[in-house]
């Protein structure tokens, strides 16, 4: 009589070998996430500065810059963390990493092309930097939440999930086009992946990843502006 298979079974590691990887590469960066963790403060910030009446709308530059940190996040996160770190214990992981370089280069691409605007305001764009602040500021408290130490918590630029998050945060901040459209497929694709390991692995995170999902999605496809010329 054959055995009573479990989703546990297909895992090609155990949950502590994955939150180490985190603890890994925490390590080896430290201490970059002070900075990092500020700036992505600051950013939230600035944005909440610009849906006021009296805030000054960002201008080209602040998408041009915006696109290529978001460009150097997802190529550092793609290669540093995905392909060397976690292809260690999963042999799908490089693969995984071409879609994180596709994300970088198409983000640095529109940046440079001026094709990137985060000036959204209204209802979409509150829930954007909602899911954004979530991204920044609540997602490193998952690890001490779950009774794990600081040093595994997952911090935005530096591990996958946050910045996937960030990336259709702000994408709900851009006018909608094909463009926008093309950029949420990459983070969409790789929370639904992780999502899907992490229940797998039987950690409540999964149900933080889906949920994040769901919101940038939403965000990113209610109503909003069009984009400039559009009639």
């Amino acid at each position: 009589m054959a055995g009573t298979w479990a989703p546990q079974d297909f895992l090609l590691f155990s949950p502590r070998v994955y939150w180490r990887l985190f603890a890994l590469e925490n390590e080896s960066v430290w201490p970059v996430q002070v900075p990092l963790l500020a700036a992505g403060a600051l950013l939230v910030l600035f944005l909440l500065r610009g849906l006021r009446p009296s805030g000054r709308r960002p201008d080209p530059a602040f998408g041009l810059a915006l696109g290529l940190a978001l460009a150097a996040a997802w190529l550092w996160t793609g290669w540093q963390f995905v392909a060397l770190r976690y292809g260690t214990i999963n042999w799908a992981a490089p693969t995984l990493a071409w879609g994180f370089y596709a994300e970088g280069a198409l983000l640095a691409a529109l940046g440079i092309w001026g094709r990137l605007d985060f000036a959204g305001r209204g209802k979409r764009a509150q829930a954007g930097i909602g899911l954004l602040a979530a991204a920044v500021l609540l997602w490193p408290l998952l690890a001490p939440l779950d009774g794990r130490p600081w040093q595994e918590a997952e911090v935005l630029a530096i591990a996958p999930d946050p910045t996937a998050v960030a990336t259709l945060a702000l994408l709900s901040l851009a006018a909608r086009s094909r463009w926008a459209a093309l950029l949420a497929v990459v983070p969409a694709l790789w929370l639904a992946v992780s999502a899907l390991t992490l229940f797998t692995m039987g950690a409540w995170q999964g149900w933080a990843v889906f949920a994040a999902l769901i919101a940038g999605l939403v965000a990113g496809t209610a109503p909003g502006r069009k984009p400039q010329g559009s009639p």
